[in-house]
């Protein structure tokens, strides 16, 4: 029986994800309703909150950065799960194919994250991410 509680459904979708960043794909946003939130905390680059709604405005973001990464992956470091909410914390890890602000073409670069997510009715109806600095792997 598939375990369709809130936490296991942000974890199918953050391994979904993984996967369309290997194959030129958002298929990951299925486990999104429509109408969903993203909400983006301000970092030294974008010092504002950016917020999108809907699943088009996610995929033409998704696109603009992923299809300039390669080599992704991800690394949760813990879970926290209560009623229709989940927080998940984890490193990133991306080489991007172009400059990228700070750096080259070809470096390895990680951030650590903390996101939010809100569940209901089986689908994530919204997600608020946290994103440490983009730094050169090792550096």
């Amino acid at each position: 029986m598939t375990d369709n509680s809130p936490k296991a459904i942000v974890l199918r979708m953050l391994d979904q994800a993984m996967l369309d960043m290997l194959h030129g794909t958002a298929e990951f946003l299925d486990s999104f309703a429509d109408s969903a939130v993203w909400e983006y905390a301000p970092t030294a680059g974008a010092p504002q909150w950016r917020r999108l709604q809907g699943k088009e405005a996610r995929r033409a973001a998704y696109h603009r950065v992923y299809d300039q990464a390669t080599d992704t992956t991800m690394t949760i470091h813990e879970v926290v799960a209560e009623g229709g909410s989940v927080a998940v914390a984890y490193a990133f890890g991306v080489t991007f194919a172009t400059d990228w602000p700070g750096l080259p073409a070809g470096a390895r670069a990680v951030s650590e994250c903390v996101n939010l997510f809100a569940v209901s009715d089986g689908l994530i109806v919204s997600e608020k991410q946290y994103t440490g600095p983009m730094l050169a792997e090792g550096g």
